[in-house]
């Protein structure tokens, strides 16, 4: 049976570019850290997306999956923070970042699971290109409608309807190491949310 999918899902269209054209993230429970002396919690972080541009490559016969994120991280609570101790709220601007991903494409439901690491991080008052981050490939990260099929899955994105796919809240998958100047400590966090793809229109695709 599997296959008997995998030839179905290999056969046609090999490869779909595509957009990433929603991400809604939420790390709860945040991370500490050290700043100016003082011992600081960032509070809960809001991942979304930032700057346009955010794309990728499903190649079927290779059973890949590439993604470039370019997101934005917002540090609501730590605004709030650093207003209370006097502090300016431009330290806690939004983070700008890019990561990169890569992994597997399954064949039986059209599950991704992707690991990469931010790449790139914008100038910002605290965080910067020496906060290493990099994200742990998950068990699976499924797509929300769970009765399609693989094949289903696949004709939705190449008919260029949107496809949302869910991350697992409970696997810690995020890999926080901060430079000694803000603690030197390294967290491993949870995403929860979702990503959602949709492909290039056919006159786009390569």
């Amino acid at each position: 049976m599997e296959q008997e999918t995998l030839t179905t899902l290999t056969s046609g269209l090999k490869q779909l570019p595509f957009n990433v054209v929603d991400l809604d993230v939420t790390v709860a429970e945040g991370f500490p850290f050290k700043w100016k002396g003082r011992d600081i919690d960032s509070g809960q972080l809001i991942i979304k997306l930032g700057e346009p541009g955010s794309h990728g490559v499903i190649d079927y016969e290779a059973q890949t999956v590439s993604v470039e994120f370019r997101v934005q991280i917002v540090l609501s609570e730590l605004a709030e923070l650093l207003d209370d101790i006097g502090a300016s709220p431009d330290f806690a601007a939004p983070v700008n970042a890019i990561i990169r991903s890569q992994g597997a494409v399954f064949t039986n439901n059209h599950a991704l699971r992707l690991a990469g690491k931010v790449e790139e991080i914008a100038e910002h008052k605290i965080f910067n290109n020496s906060t290493q981050i990099d994200i742990l490939a998950p068990t699976r990260c499924m797509p929300s409608d769970a009765s399609r099929s693989a094949l289903e899955v696949k004709d939705a994105l190449v008919r260029g309807e949107p496809v949302t796919w869910n991350f697992n809240p409970a696997e810690r998958r995020v890999v926080l190491k901060l430079p000694d100047d803000l603690g030197g400590e390294t967290h491993v966090l949870c995403l929860a949310g979702s990503y959602t793809l949709a492909a290039l229109p056919q006159e786009a695709r390569a």
